[in-house]
């Protein structure tokens, strides 16, 4: 029954400790007697890695900021660098009653970690799919938010010109080409994929953004580690102006951001 690779070893015991509250080791070494209920939990964890479905799937359960989120197939897991997009937005210090769209809010891990923290600000997570907003939803009343508020929209479509202060995106913007998709097949495809070059989404998100944003409003985009040159350049035509890019704990150019 117990898996022999190392990193599934790992998950397991992480799995076993979150779910059934044991220690991996010690049932392994002391091999007690478990529940019906207890071997069901492991065995469909070892169904679910033998088809390589990710931890955060089967525990319903991702860490992301400084919070717990329901995650399943229906979002995006969150990932660690995207955290870095919100440390950035939660340290700007905008001024109580301001304006925020988080288009694409897949789980509602950024809107609602902008939320959570700025209870004066009024945070809207935009997504054109119900599945995606189910999941926000969830995760909105999971973490008491009451400053988050969820629109069926594509994209901004929905919103009213010059009324906002920042939009905030991490939309999909893998190829549909890129040879890493495979390794993402258990995460829903259309919040990962944008389009022959990856750029659709940005380029749609910048256009609508100069209708809804307001004078001085600020777009952050998060994006692919080689994709900064060409989101600066979809800014500039577009008029955005101060363009920088934030720099991820690697180095790499994970952020995008500019001015109407």
């Amino acid at each position: 029954m117990w898996p022999n690779d190392e990193c599934i070893l790992e998950e397991f015991n992480f799995f076993i400790k979150e779910k059934l509250g044991k220690d991996a080791i010690a049932i392994f070494i002391d091999n007690p007697i478990l529940s019906n209920k207890d071997i069901k939990e492991i065995e469909y964890f070892l169904n679910q890695k033998g088809k390589g479905v990710p931890i955060d799937y089967i525990l319903n359960e991702s860490s992301f900021y400084r919070d717990s989120f329901y995650v399943d197939n229906r979002v995006l897991i969150p990932r660690p660098e995207t955290e870095i997009l919100v440390d950035f937005i939660n340290n700007l210090k905008l001024k109580p009653g301001s304006k925020i769209i988080d288009a694409g809010v897949g789980s509602g891990c950024i809107g609602i970690s902008i939320a959570k923290y700025n209870p004066d600000l009024n945070v809207y997570g935009a997504d054109y799919s119900y599945d995606a907003l189910t999941v926000a939803q969830i995760n909105k009343k999971k973490l008491r938010v009451e400053n988050f508020y969820l629109i069926n929209t594509n994209w901004l479509n929905s919103f009213n010109k010059k009324t906002f202060d920042l939009i905030v995106s991490n939309p999909p913007y893998i190829s549909k080409s890129d040879p890493h998709l495979e390794d993402l097949k258990h995460e829903p495809y259309d919040a990962l994929v944008s389009g022959t070059e990856g750029l659709e989404n940005f380029k749609l998100i910048t256009n609508q953004a100069l209708e809804v944003l307001k004078d001085d409003g600020l777009l952050c985009f998060e994006h692919g580690y080689d994709q900064s040159e060409s989101i600066k350049e979809i800014m500039m035509m577009n008029n955005f102006k101060d363009i920088r890019t934030i720099f991820d704990n690697q180095s790499l150019p994970r952020i995008t951001l500019g001015k109407i």
